[in-house]
């Protein structure tokens, strides 16, 4: 069975218009053209595949009637900048005033936890000179376990509110990953905020969402753009935040357990894991800031990058069509 003729040339991934071979954009659509690695030929007398290269592709010496294919990568790529050029498919929205809202909610999540360390600390240092007995009403608490517990209800509310804007801000930068070129992504945006809240599966799934959107946003994968994020490393500092994030919550939980199983008067073990879980909380904190910040600095200058590109597609395209 012979294969249908045409001739060689720059074939739109879009709309599949054939353009001359030193065409950058498309004549019918301005989609961009860009080079496959690879071209691929079917001769009409034979169904047997030839791969040239498109120096070769090209050339006056091409057999008549061939006809190129191009790779999927190369095909995926050129769909997303003919889509961008078109102002269609995935849009890149900024998420840089939710990232400043999550940066802002962990460094007052951090401060608080520094002034529960302060209060910890000051319990420590006093617990030695403390009376083996105290008389006191059961119903009046010391000032010292007063300010604790102010402490923690506020350092749970600024928490929920951080989680929020964390959330929100995780679906943006996830959803950003396919406006910015990246494809074969493993989770979708609902499932990578969806992940957060899967008993057991939660301990894994949140760092593997940030993993994914951290490497599909690095300055090497937005050069090449497709899969190639997968080759991507992911930062030892990433690793660090989320085995401080687990750290501290297991902390939390040995602090509970110990409050309600201990007897009055044997209050230092527990706060001295209190203490631990408020240094793990700033670190942790810490960390998360740098993760969201540099994240988002990362998907800014990804879209500027390629709106910069799709830019001077479009007026080169202009240009031929003037000299035309």
């Amino acid at each position: 069975m012979s294969a249908p003729a045409s001739s060689s040339g720059k074939r739109c991934s879009w709309c599949g218009m054939l353009n001359a071979a030193n065409f950058d954009a498309c004549s019918k659509c301005a989609a961009v053209l860009s080079p496959a690695r690879q071209l691929m030929f079917v001769t009409p007398a034979s169904t047997e595949f030839t791969i040239k290269a498109p120096s070769e592709a090209y050339a006056p010496s091409s057999p008549s009637g061939a006809s190129t294919v191009n790779d999927s990568l190369h095909f995926d790529t050129s769909s997303v900048d003919a889509l961008s050029t078109l102002g269609l498919g995935p849009v890149f929205i900024s998420g840089q005033t939710v990232a400043h809202a999550v940066a802002g909610c962990l460094l007052i999540y951090a401060l608080i936890s520094l002034a529960g360390a302060v209060v910890a600390l000051s319990q420590i240092a006093l617990e030695p000179n403390k009376p083996a007995v105290v008389a006191r009403p059961t119903d009046i608490l010391p000032a010292g376990e007063v300010l604790t517990l102010l402490i923690r209800v506020v350092l749970m509310a600024v928490a929920l509110l951080s989680a929020l804007f964390f959330l929100i801000w995780i679906y943006r930068a996830h959803r950003n990953l396919k406006a910015l070129g990246a494809t074969d992504l493993s989770y979708s945006p609902g499932w990578a905020v969806g992940g957060f809240f899967v008993p057991i599966l939660n301990i894994v799934r949140p760092y593997q969402v940030i993993s994914e959107i951290w490497k599909a946003s690095a300055y090497r994968a937005r050069r090449s753009r497709g899969a190639s994020w997968i080759y991507e490393s992911t930062p030892v500092f990433v690793t660090a935040w989320w085995g401080l994030w687990l750290f501290s919550g297991f902390l939390d939980f040995i602090t509970a357990t110990m409050i309600f199983g201990v007897g009055q008067g044997n209050e230092a073990p527990v706060i001295r894991y209190r203490l631990l879980s408020y240094l793990a909380n700033i670190a942790c904190a810490a960390l998360a800031v740098a993760v969201v910040l540099k994240i988002n600095a990362s998907q800014e200058e990804a879209n500027r990058v390629n709106s910069e590109r799709v830019r001077r597609s479009s007026l080169n395209l202009i240009s031929r069509g003037d000299q035309l």
